[in-house]
């Protein structure tokens, strides 16, 4: 059977240009005693932490409103929007140090190209609640798409070829009987998918929840699944959106207590969003420029570190749907939870 690890030529292309370039130059030239070190839950000094400029819900934008990393010791600098495909090659130049997107997947897909970063926390946790989803496929409300039957030979948008979009809907189809392909996946951006399924160009749209919540406001589209139900098909319903926070390796190896103290910061605005989420819609409708009753957004999981069972549900489900081959992509590679403080006792735990 012929397994293809979705990664475009052009990305690997300019990983391998990027780690040539830079092999031997990763190191910083600060001495080890002049770096902040991890004290008593902050850094002794301050660090500008370098992170792309987020264009969706994340929490990244709302702790720092909340001044839970400047707290930490972290200033956020926001480096500007960059494609979902760029993302690893801009961390590994250093461009950018944070990684704050996509899944395990992603990881394993930037890993398979040489890019060499890695999870030291988990992102969102996926919940039924329509501002909270993960992803829904549309159809439109004259669709004569009814069963999972009804889409052999239709047309399904995914955000790019190998995306958690495609992912997610090829386990809807194995989950059904039905191969991958059987259908046509077209890559395109979720606000053009919506426009591409009201005239007809699709079939199906997958978007993600922000855009599903204009959408569906808008009327005559209607859901034929989502990726809670998938998930839970699976085994997993909140796994669905189990998202990445990583690093570069050389990053993690060079800057460790820098690792600790954003996990701190990270992981307190996350149970924070969980307990005051339509506070942290607001925060995000402000920072989007969007009205308040358009935004949409993600809760996260309860634990305070990453979880062996949510990464391998992801790694199973890419191996099922012939994403990678069996027992190729090993999970020690995709995450590590050595720094994370609040399992080495440096913190205390978050209640």
């Amino acid at each position: 059977m012929k397994y293809r690890f979705r990664l475009s030529t052009a990305l690997a292309v300019l990983l391998l240009t990027g780690a040539l370039v830079l092999s031997g130059c990763s190191k910083s030239a600060t001495a080890d005693d002049d770096k902040p070190k991890f004290v008593n839950g902050k850094l002794t000094k301050e660090f500008t932490l370098k992170v792309p400029t987020q264009t969706g819900f994340n929490e990244i934008y709302i702790g720092e409103r909340l001044g839970f990393y400047k707290e930490a010791g972290l200033n956020i600098e926001y480096t500007g929007a960059i494609s979902g495909g760029m993302l690893a090659q801009s961390v590994i130049k250093g461009d950018n140090h944070l990684f704050a997107a996509g899944h395990v997947l992603t990881i394993a897909q930037a890993r398979q190209a040489g890019a060499k970063i890695k999870m030291v926390l988990q992102g969102s946790y996926d919940n039924p609640e329509p501002d909270k989803i993960h992803m829904t496929y549309l159809v439109r409300e004259d669709s004569s798409i009814k069963t999972p039957q009804d889409l052999i030979g239709k047309k399904v948008s995914i955000s790019y070829i190998g995306s958690c979009t495609e992912l997610l809907f090829s386990e809807y189809l194995r989950q059904n009987g039905i191969g991958r392909d059987q259908v046509t996946f077209i890559p395109m951006p979720d606000g053009q998918a919506e426009n591409s399924l009201r005239q007809g160009i699709i079939d199906v749209a997958g978007i993600h929840n922000v855009f599903t919540q204009s959408a569906l406001k808008r009327g005559g589209l209607r859901p034929l699944t989502n990726t809670f139900a998938i998930g839970t098909a699976a085994g997993n319903g909140p796994a669905s959106s189990y998202s990445a926070r990583a690093f570069s390796e050389d990053f993690i190896r060079d800057n460790p207590d820098i690792v600790k103290a954003y996990i701190a910061a990270t992981v307190k605005t996350q149970h924070w969003i969980n307990r005051n989420y339509p506070e942290a819609l607001k925060i995000a409708a402000e920072h989007l420029k969007i009205e308040q009753d358009k935004a949409a957004g993600t809760v996260y999981p309860v634990e305070n570190a990453i979880d062996p069972v949510k990464v391998d549900f992801w790694i199973k489900m890419m191996e099922q749907n012939q994403f990678v081959e069996p027992g190729s992509v090993n999970p020690a590679d995709i995450y590590t939870n050595d720094l994370n403080p609040y399992l080495t006792g440096e913190i205390k735990e978050i209640a």
